[in-house]
């Protein structure tokens, strides 16, 4: 699964069993795990092994193209987004 972010637009991830890693196709963010107390800002290519049940929160530096991989092909995958002021895509 592919997603696309617009500077400043920041997402929840909640991975399940299925979620197998979360790789930066192309851009910058910043990344936050529940699984871990330390902060990252990965670089385009990066790899991350996601932790079984584990959310991420993701904010886009630059726009972004993150791609989602997925040991099963209908992995559960709960996404929030949210915006400090309006959606990049309006404003």
């Amino acid at each position: 699964m592919r997603y696309l972010l617009a500077k400043g637009e920041i997402i929840t991830l909640q991975a399940d069993d299925a979620i197998e890693s979360l790789s930066l196709v192309a851009g910058a963010i910043w990344l936050t795990r529940s699984s871990d107390t330390r902060d990252y800002c990965p670089q385009e290519g990066t790899r991350l092994t996601v932790v079984r049940g584990e959310t991420l929160i993701i904010e886009a530096l630059t726009p972004v193209t993150i791609t989602v991989n997925c040991r099963e092909r209908r992995a559960a995958l709960h996404i929030t987004t949210a915006w400090p002021h309006t959606s990049p895509r309006t404003a």
